[in-house]
């Protein structure tokens, strides 16, 4: 049985106040920050960073994500950059049902490039950043680990981000949230059926 720890949001989400040149406050969103958790039955740590520990292969383990392949870089070297694509944008459709695009509101392939800055064999750990996308991001920037949990081990993921267009901060954990328990899942499918 899976057991996904409660998402957690660590950002406020409220604006906080600059100064621009002008000397008047602006507001400007807060960075989100938040991290979710999902158990893994069955298998070990080592067994699930042997399938998660390669950075372009997302594609095999995460379901919204159908593409995903190197671009640049040797693998599990930071600088390395892969492509991930995927059927669903949810930045893009909002946009356009707010008529702020082109098109009517419907779900817009997403796409990103993200750069390996960290990659940890021995800590099951590696961290990413978004560099370029049209999922509406700004700045992004991750890490996944695979943790030691009572059911076998645990897929973890942390953010740090600009506020994302299309989304809450509650909605976006949420949706990491559920994305890390398709994770768990896939691996306890792969890595079970072998046995």
């Amino acid at each position: 049985m899976h057991q996904a720890a409660a998402a957690k949001a660590h950002g406020s989400g409220h604006a906080t106040a600059s100064m621009p040149d002008d000397g008047k406050e602006e507001a400007v969103p807060a960075a989100w920050h938040g991290s979710v958790r999902a158990a893994v039955e069955g298998p070990t740590p080592d067994q699930a960073w042997a399938l998660l520990g390669d950075f372009c292969s997302l594609d095999r383990w995460v379901p919204s994500v159908q593409t995903c392949r190197r671009l640049e870089g040797a693998e599990g070297q930071p600088g390395c950059v892969r492509y991930c694509a995927g059927p669903v944008n949810k930045a893009k459709a909002a946009a356009a049902a707010a008529g702020e695009g082109e098109g009517e509101a419907e779900a817009v392939a997403g796409w990103s490039k993200e750069r390996l800055v960290e990659f940890d064999r021995a800590a099951r750990r590696y961290s990413y950043e978004v560099v370029e996308t049209n999922k509406g991001f700004g700045r992004y920037a991750a890490t996944l680990r695979v943790e030691p949990d009572p059911a076998g081990c645990a897929v973890a993921w942390s953010f740090e981000a600009d506020p994302v267009r299309g989304w809450t901060l509650e909605g976006f954990v949420g949706f990491l949230d559920e994305l890390a328990r398709g994770v768990a899942r896939r691996l306890e499918e792969e890595i079970m059926s072998r046995n």
